[in-house]
This record gives structure tokens, C-alpha cells and sequence, in this order.
């Protein structure tokens, strides 16, 4: 009888599955040639008893992770220490997509925003930096997987739930009342195949490589290309061209950005910013895919409606961001709309006073975004928007009385200047309704009192900005004095006395309706313009970004060739420099205007520029 052969330790995967002999033949031993079979010698990946997909290894490497491995040539004596050394595993380079999730309950797996480092110790964390990014910050950076993008939602996803979808699906072509697709329950729900596939051949794999730790492999891993070089694009362009300091730019970045990514509560403050970056790069010409601006902006929308304001102050803090945000995108993509960036104001200045009254503002966060607010509040009333109700009207200070008067870096102007708007408004407000009251009573002695009361405070009101001009505040913003700038402050004190003018000319030309072509109205023109023609427009965060506000209402005030050029060069200036499209709603109001007073003859200079944005209903902001 003969020995029975023990079984073989070094046999073809097929013979160890089937508890076998294997004749060890390669390339193929003797039991798969005769049945045909794969003959492989390969030996699969186990971890500590479980398949290798069940294990956290596998979890990680089936959501597209990759081990990434230096080529550098060594000797044969560090390659005996390579298996001890640390190595890095990160994001694969887009080969697989995501799902899309949009309500703020299916965020629960909130991303990480750290690369994990696998060392002899065990795991560890190596924190990303937004500097590692090298993207150019005016385009959009080729994405190597498309990018998937269902109306309505973000490609966010938590490291763990990665699942392969249709590379082409874009989704232009739904409506925006989407299905919501929810994260895969359990890590098994991966795909299996890129578990199958890792397998490490013993028997013909030799290296004399270490493995170098490569810091930092990708940051942000959970969102796509598309959506990473939109945020690298807010934070190095975008946000410094919306900055008159780059304190203020800093405040921006600080702020926004780590509340953006912090996806708890939902990505409308993500989306927001996403689509803020998106208008501008459409702007640039860089970038043409409106269809996913427009998601962007829903998905903002949606789930900030879905916020339980008033519970709790970061989900507050958020929602006030979002809403700013907004607002802003809304003004940026032409500004002229009604019912647009107003509603976005009027929301967010709500949810500051309900902010004010269940928390304690000592949060740097709603200092920022109440500073941010004021800013955008004072610029719509200076431009002569449709006036809310009184009832309507925010009053919001967090100013400490008998605190000394500055230029505001986020204005552009002193603090001083901001009641006077306020004040300019009531006067407006008052000559409306003296007009409506002439037409309705016709000659009357009352009207008449009433309309020498108002010349008499409109005058006092000239009187004071008068003088705050020939007295200026020469502080800077308390803020940016730890900081050195670029530009001259004299950028700074220019800008201020333009604003200055500015609303002088607002008085003359809103509360007194008196003719463009009054001397007094032409003198301030001239001077508003020698202002403005001693600031330098620079590609970074500075005082020439806020320029457009008071060179539009020296625009609409003016009658000479040489006044009209100017403002025309202006803004074709800082179109080219910033990109931002509300330049062309302001060069294409003022065109219109022009024309208007020219068909109308002497009686042109009569008409005000207010009386064409009401026939237009326009509600146009230029912050």
C-alpha cells in the first residue's frame, strides 16, 4: 500500500481550496491543467482571522484608498527594514465616485479632515493643510473621475461610505425635486472587486525600496475634484476680492471656512460658499457649468429651511453665514434683481437679533458675521434701495458707547458715516411722501411747512458731513493695526472722504431732488472723482475692491464727457481686476441713464437715477 502524501504548503490557490496535493508545477500544476483551471500561486490578504474586506484595512482600501510607495533606489540592508517601516494610505486619484447625500440628517458620518498615518505604533493622525493644495486658483482643475452631481446635493461623503456610481452621471437633465440618496448602511456595502483584487504574490514580488511616510496625500479626500478646487478658488481669490484689508480676508477664511466643513449640521453653508466661488469662475470665463451652480444654490436653500434656529448658537452662527452668503451670491451675479439678496439680508439680520437675545455675543464668529452684515446693510441704504417699513427696519449695535470713531476695514468709510445714512433715509422717506402729498392736495399751506422743515434738516445734514470732511478721522480699523499693508493708508483716507461725498451728492440728488446739472451737485462730482482717481486697484485685498459703490452715484450725477469716461474706464478696470459681474450691471445702468437724459432734452438733467431703477425695478446692490 502506498504512503499517503501529505498535503503541500506552497500549492496553487485552487489546490489549497480544494484540501489537495498540488504537484507544485508552475506555471500550472498538474490538477489545473487537466481541469482547466486558473493556476495561481498568489496567496490573499487575511487580517487577524476575517476576510480581508471585512477588516478596517480593507474598508479603507475598498473606498478607493491607495498605498502610496517612493521609487528612490537603496541598498539591500534598508530593504530588510522596509516592512517595519510607516507608510501612508489616502484617497485613490478619483477612480471612484459618490453618492449624494443632501438632507442635513443623512451627514451624520461627518469627514474627517486629516490623513491617517499607519506606523509601527499603530494608527495616528497627520493634520492637512489647505497650502498643500497646488491648483491654480482661476481655473478649475480637470477632474480625473466626472463629477457626480444630482440637483439639489453636494458629492460629500463620509471616508467609510464611499460607493462606486456612474461616472457620467451629471444629472443636468433632472428636475430639481430629488430623490434622496442615502449613504451605504454598513462598510460592506463597498464594491467587492477592489477587495478581490489585492493580493500580494511572496513567491515573485521582490523590492529593495523603502517605503517612505509621504505627509499629507490629499486634503479633503470626502469632496470631488470639482467641489476642492472651487474651495481653493474661494479661499485665494474670491475672498480677497470681496476684502478691503486682508484682515478682513482673514476674518473671511477663519471664520466661514471652518464652519463650512464642519457638515454636522448640513453642507448650506458649503454650498453656499461652493456656489459663491462658481459665479465668479463663470465670471472668468473658466468655468461654464450653471446647471450645477444652480444646484449649489438649492441645495444652500433647502436645507438651511431645515434648521432649528434658535437652539443652539454653532447651527445659528451657520445659518447667519449661510444667509450672508447668499446674499452675497446673489448680488455678485448682477445684484439687480428684486426679492433676491434683500430677503437674504432681511433673514440674516433676524436671525443676528434672535442670536443677541438667547446667546451672549462674545463669540468671535458672530462678531465677524455681524460686522459683515452692518457693511451690507449701510451699503443698500446708501445706494437708495426701496426703504422697508420702520417696523422692518434691524437696529443692531454691538458699538460700545464713547468708543472712538475709526475707518471701519469692512466698510471703507468712518463709523461715524453709518447714522448718517440712516439719516439720509428718513429724508428720502420724507420727500416720497411730501411728493404724494403735493399731488394729492396740490398748493397748500401745511404742505408748504412741511416741505421748508425738510430743506431745513437736509441742510443741517450737509452741514455735519460737511464738516466731518474737513475734520477727518484719521484712525485706521483697531483690527488691521497689528498688521502690516501692502498699500498707503492714504488709499484708505481717500476712499473714506470719496464716501464722504457720496452721500452728499445722495442728499442733493434723493431727499432734495435737486437737478443733476446744479453746480453744487457737479462740484461734488468732480471732487468725489479727484478722490477716487488717487486709489490703486490691486489684485489682493484692498481698499479699491469698495470703489464701485461711490463711483456708481458720481456716475449717475454725471454730465461732462471727460466725468462719463472716467467712471467708464473705472469700471471696465475693475472688471478686468476682480471679475465680479455686478461691474456690468452698474456700466450697463449707467449707459442706459445717460441715454435716457440725452433723448430728453433740457428737461434730461431733472431726472434722477432712483426714478429709472423703480421703472426698471431694479433693487440693485453694489457691495
Amino acid at each position: 500500500m502506498a504512503k499517503q502524501q501529505l498535503r503541500s504548503r506552497g500549492g496553487c490557490r485552487e489546490c489549497r481550496r480544494m484540501h489537495r496535493k498540488c504537484s507544485e508545477h508552475r506555471p500550472s500544476c498538474e490538477y489545473c491543467s487537466s481541469t482547466g483551471k486558473e493556476c495561481s500561486y498568489d496567496k490573499a490578504l487575511r487580517w487577524g482571522g476575517r476576510s480581508f474586506k471585512k477588516s478596517c484595512f480593507g474598508q479603507v482600501l475598498s473606498s478607493g484608498a491607495v498605498v502610496k510607495q517612493s521609487h528612490n533606489t537603496t541598498t539591500a540592508a534598508s530593504s530588510n527594514a522596509s516592512y517595519s517601516n510607516s507608510f501612508v494610505y489616502g484617497p485613490g486619484n478619483g477612480q471612484t465616485s459618490t453618492r449624494i447625500a443632501t438632507a442635513p440628517s443623512l451627514l451624520e458620518n461627518t469627514p474627517l479632515s486629516e490623513s491617517s498615518v499607519v506606523t509601527e505604533g499603530g494608527l495616528v493622525d497627520s493634520p492637512s493643510s489647505f497650502s498643500d493644495f497646488s491648483h491654480d486658483p482661476t481655473t478649475i482643475a480637470p477632474s480625473d473621475s466626472t463629477h457626480d452631481a444630482s440637483p439639489g446635493g453636494l458629492s460629500i461623503t463620509s471616508p467609510s461610505a464611499f460607493t462606486t456610481a456612474t461616472s457620467n452621471d451629471l444629472g443636468r437633465d433632472h428636475d430639481a425635486d430629488v430623490e434622496l440618496l442615502p449613504y451605504p448602511a454598513t462598510p460592506d456595502s463597498t464594491d467587492e472587486r477592489s477587495c478581490s483584487d489585492l493580493v500580494i504574490d511572496f513567491g515573485l514580488q521582490k523590492t529593495s525600496s523603502p517605503i517612505d511616510v509621504i505627509l499629507n496625500p490629499d486634503w479633503l479626500p470626502w469632496l470631488s475634484n470639482v467641489d476642492r478646487s472651487l474651495l481653493n478658488h474661494f479661499t485665494l481669490t474670491v475672498s480677497s476680492y470681496l476684502s478691503l484689508h486682508h484682515a478682513m480676508q482673514n476674518d473671511f477664511c477663519t471664520v466661514l471656512l471652518p464652519m463650512a466643513l464642519d457638515t454636522s449640521h448640513g453642507t448650506h453653508l458649503l454650498s453656499a460658499i461652493l456656489g459663491l466661488a462658481a459665479i465668479h469662475q463663470i465670471s472668468l470665463g473658466s468655468y461654464n457649468d450653471e446647471a450645477y451652480l444652480a444646484q449649489l444654490r438649492y441645495t444652500s436653500l433647502q436645507q438651511l429651511r431645515l434648521q432649528s434656529v434658535g437652539q443652539n448658537a454653532a447651527v445659528d452662527e451657520q445659518s447667519i453665514a449661510t444667509a450672508l452668503t447668499l446674499c452675497l451670491c446673489d448680488i455678485l451675479a448682477g445684484g439687480e434683481k428684486p426679492k433676491s439678496w434683500r430677503l437674504h439680508l432681511q433673514g440674516a439680520a433676524t436671525m443676528i437679533r434672535n442670536y443677541f437675545t438667547m446667546h451672549p455675543p462674545d463669540s468671535g464668529n458672530i462678531l465677524v458675521l455681524w460686522r459683515w452684515w452692518k457693511s451690507m446693510q449701510s451699503l443698500s441704504i446708501l445706494l437708495g434701495n426701496p426703504t422697508p417699513r420702520l417696523n422692518e427696519k434691524p437696529v443692531l449695535t454691538l458699538t460700545p458707547a464713547g468708543a472712538s470713531d475709526y475707518i471701519d476695514i469692512y466698510d471703507g468709510f468712518s463709523t461715524k458715516l453709518p447714522p448718517v445714512f440712516e439719516e439720509l433715509d428718513m429724508l428720502h422717506a420724507e420727500s416720497q411722501a411730501l411728493e404724494r402729498l403735493e399731488v394729492k392736495l396740490g398748493e397748500d399751506g401745511a404742505v408748504e411747512i412741511l416741505r421748508n422743515a425738510h430743506s431745513t434738516r437736509c441742510e443741517a445734514l450737509l452741514a455735519k458731513i460737511g464738516g466731518m470732511i474737513d475734520n477727518p478721522v484719521t484712525e485706521l480699523d483697531p483690527a488691521s493695526s497689528a498688521d502690516t499693508q501692502p498699500e498707503p493708508a492714504s488709499d484708505y483716507f481717500s476712499l473714506n472722504e470719496a464716501y464722504h461725498l457720496a452721500v452728499m451728492l445722495q442728499v442733493y440728488q434723493r431727499a432734495m431732488n435737486v437737478s443733476v446739472s446744479d453746480d453744487r451737485v457737479q462740484d461734488l462730482v468732480e471732487r468725489g472723482i479727484k478722490c477716487l482717481s488717487g486709489i490703486t486697484i490691486y489684485e489682493f485685498a484692498s481698499p479699491g475692491v469698495a470703489t464701485l459703490q461711490p463711483l456708481f452715484i458720481f456716475g449717475c450725477a454725471s454730465l461732462r464727457d471727460q466725468d462719463k469716461q472716467f467712471v467708464m474706464g473705472w469700471i471696465d478696470r475693475m472688471r478686468t481686476t476682480y471679475s465680479l459681474r455686478n461691474t456690468d450691471s452698474a456700466r450697463d445702468f449707467l449707459l442706459e441713464l445717460w441715454r435716457k437724459r440725452d433723448s430728453m432734452g433740457s428737461t434730461g438733467a431733472q431726472y434722477q437715477y432712483h426714478q429709472l431703477l423703480s421703472e426698471k425695478d431694479w433693487d440693485l446692490s453694489l457691495w
